[in-house]
């Protein structure tokens, strides 16, 4: 009988989209700007993927003053928002909350809610889902990457550690 291995069932990196980046930092680690895949609409609030894998998924959501997402249901998806840029009310049938840049919330599975921009600044919230949905990631609409560095500062206290239990340079 022929020894037969399995499938990897670890998912490797997103596919790269034509403009998108490569992985720079191994095959699983893909960093990005999320400055370059903002991007406003004045018809409509926006939501754009950035990053998909078999067990989650991250979104921006742009949303600009007066504007507010459709009703959101995710019957089968855990969502957390992150507000980035601007200021957010979150509305559930349940009530209403105001979050600030970094305020976050947890939405679990089968909460309908949506996002308001009553303020007068743009909005930028992340959207981070379990289990993803089907949306491919989007091509940045940016290119500038100026949040990404890699410039060696030289080891930092994560680097040490893993040194010093794992070994290697």
């Amino acid at each position: 009988m022929d020894d037969v291995t399995p499938p990897d069932p670890t998912p490797g990196p997103p596919e790269p989209t034509p403009d998108a980046p490569e992985p720079m930092l191994g095959k699983d680690v893909l960093p990005v700007d999320l400055r370059d895949y903002v991007d406003f609409s004045e018809g409509a609030a926006t939501r754009v993927r950035v990053f998909a894998t078999d067990r989650l998924a991250l979104d921006l959501w742009c949303i600009e003053p007066q504007q507010a997402t459709p009703v959101l249901h995710e019957a089968d998806r855990d969502l957390t928002y992150t507000v980035v840029g601007g200021r957010s009310w979150f509305v559930t049938d349940e009530g209403e909350v105001g979050l600030d840049p970094m305020g976050a919330l947890l939405v679990p599975a089968g909460v309908v809610h949506g996002i308001d921009n009553r303020a007068p600044d743009p909005l930028i919230v992340v959207a981070v889902s379990s289990p993803p949905g089907d949306e491919p990631p989007a091509t940045p609409v940016g290119g500038e990457r100026a949040a990404v560095r890699f410039e060696d500062d030289g080891p930092g206290a994560v680097r040490r550690t893993l040194h010093r239990f794992f070994g290697g340079s």
